[in-house]
């Protein structure tokens, strides 16, 4: 039986893994960052899985999950940004600010859709970065994610119900949830398109724009600007230096 990798992006809310055979992904799943429950997830895969490689961005999270993949699987998980290097020329003023998952989306990017890129993340966080075509990765914006903004105004606007983000039915809201729903997908997809025109025209006027993200299924298809939807990118980012490092 051919032996698997297992690739691990730990965000700030939720930890996504992915068991690759050569370059096909195959299981996938999501658990909450604070769950402590990965080693049981993988367990049925374990004596299949031969290497594993982690980004992450939250420390803490990375301690627990680094120690429970010990305890499971029978080789060491490798660590972008401590282990291993993502292959990507990180050209921001401070290196050490660039959260790794971003340069691993940046690594991914580059290689899968066809060299410089805009990638945007819908994360707890959402992040839009630019990769050069020199394999460099420039920088990018940073802006609160779609739930984060959304639960925060209905926890301080009295009057504002909590909600489920979903498909909104139009653009005009004809009730409150509808009207939230209409706010931040519209008003996201509409952030998205007016960022990443303003950072095409500046620095990849010819550029492949990307969205991944736990979010990018839904709000991806609103966003003018996005030729191609991957909640996978990270995962598939992962991979690739698995393979230049040969974990």
């Amino acid at each position: 039986m051919e032996n698997m990798l297992l690739a691990v992006d730990i965000g700030n809310t939720n930890i996504h893994c992915g068991i690759f055979k050569g370059d096909s992904l195959g299981k996938t799943f999501t658990i909450k960052t604070r769950d402590k429950t990965l080693g049981r997830k993988i367990r049925p895969y374990a004596k299949q899985i031969d290497r594993a490689i982690i980004a992450s961005v939250v420390p803490e999270a990375l301690k627990y999950i680094e120690k429970d993949l010990c305890g499971v699987l029978k080789c060491r998980a490798l660590v972008v940004g401590r282990d291993v290097d993502s292959g990507v020329k990180n050209r921001y003023r401070k290196p050490g600010q660039v959260g790794q998952d971003r340069l691993v989306n940046a690594r991914a990017a580059f290689e899968l859709y066809g060299g410089r890129a805009v990638v945007v993340d819908f994360g707890t966080a959402i992040t839009i970065d630019v990769i050069n075509d020199k394999k460099e990765y420039l920088g990018g914006v940073i802006a609160p994610g779609v739930e984060l903004s959304i639960d925060a105004l209905s926890r301080r606007a009295v009057l504002l119900p909590d909600v489920a983000l979903r498909q909104p039915r139009d653009i005009l809201g004809r009730e409150t949830r509808e009207s939230m729903i209409s706010g931040a997908i519209y008003g996201y997809s509409s952030l998205c398109d007016g960022v990443v025109e303003r950072l095409k025209k500046k620095y990849c006027k010819r550029c492949r724009v990307i969205a991944t993200g736990g979010m990018s299924r839904l709000i991806g298809p609103y966003c003018k600007t996005v030729n191609s939807i991957d909640p996978d990118l990270t995962l598939k980012g992962l991979r690739l230096i698995g393979e230049d490092a040969d974990v």
